[in-house]
């Protein structure tokens, strides 16, 4: 993963470092400050001047480029809009009748709230096939369950490392990130998801939400939030609202060069 070092001290340690969104805008009076460390590989403990120069403070990746944009025809007139396919998603192979059942029952018990249940099935299915990432995403689902962040982080990044193109297990790490404050690692997860799969509707949701919440970008979260409602195909008047909000704060009526033309999105909010 680009954004964290992986230190050979949780080789070591056999632990992974800690690292929902409330639909309620809160503000903040002030920005949290997010403090990144380090952890060496030596028995020594380096000093905190040293840690600042082996591990700079992360740098917010560049997520405009990933904002849908309309395409013209050589006459001029507007195209329809090509969503890109899901990575993930788009994916063939053939999967054990055994697994797929084994996994239906995982699922059913997590639903049911049986996690013990879930746990011991997910963890007997990873055993006998180790080529799945979908258990290591649930097993990470029951980890946030009990707010086990640690486990949690540990199992999402296990499932990308099975399947890189899992854009739903990065969309979890990102939560989990954001969840212990470390919003700037939190958006570029965010942003290798799109990377992945750039017309990703929830993707672009929740990184308006991280941007306008705990980054005090409105800018940047009304444009994620006009292309999440862009490309979700369902009506979503919770977030209509909010972009009305956001506009109201911007003073841009729309921000994104995609979907200018549809009065049902550049005049998104205004409704009862």
């Amino acid at each position: 993963m680009k954004y964290v070092k992986r230190a050979c001290s949780r080789q070591a340690s056999g632990t992974a470092q800690t690292n929902g969104v409330s639909w309620r805008v809160i503000r903040f009076a002030t920005l949290l400050t997010v403090l990144v460390a380090s952890v060496g590989c030596g028995t020594s403990n380096p000093s905190k001047d040293t840690l600042a120069q082996e591990e700079p403070a992360p740098e917010l990746i560049v997520t405009r480029t990933f904002l849908p944009v309309d395409e013209f025809g050589k006459d001029g007139v507007l195209l329809p809009y090509e969503t890109s396919a899901n990575p993930y998603g788009e994916q063939k192979g053939r999967i054990k009748k055994q697994s797929v059942a084994m996994y239906i029952d995982a699922r059913r018990a997590f639903k049911a709230g049986d996690y013990e249940v879930a746990t011991s099935k997910l963890n007997e299915l990873l055993e006998n096939d180790k080529a799945l990432s979908g258990p290591w995403v649930m097993l990470g689902d029951i980890a946030l369950r009990s707010d086990d962040t640690s486990a949690a982080q540990a199992h999402f990044e296990k499932a990308i490392e099975v399947n890189p193109e899992n854009v739903n297990a990065y969309l979890r790490l990102a939560k989990v990130l954001r969840i212990n404050g470390e919003f700037i690692a939190s958006q570029n997860v965010y942003a290798e998801t799109l990377g992945l799969w750039k017309d990703f509707p929830e993707a672009h949701l929740n990184l308006a939400i991280l941007y306008d919440i705990y980054l005090d970008k409105p800018m940047l979260a009304q444009q994620h939030m006009e292309a999440y409602l862009f490309l979700n195909s369902k009506k979503d008047e919770k977030v209509a609202h909010w972009l009305q909000e956001l506009r109201g704060r911007t003073g841009v009526a729309y921000s994104i060069e995609a979907g200018a033309g549809d009065n049902n999105l550049s005049m998104a909010g205004d409704v009862e």
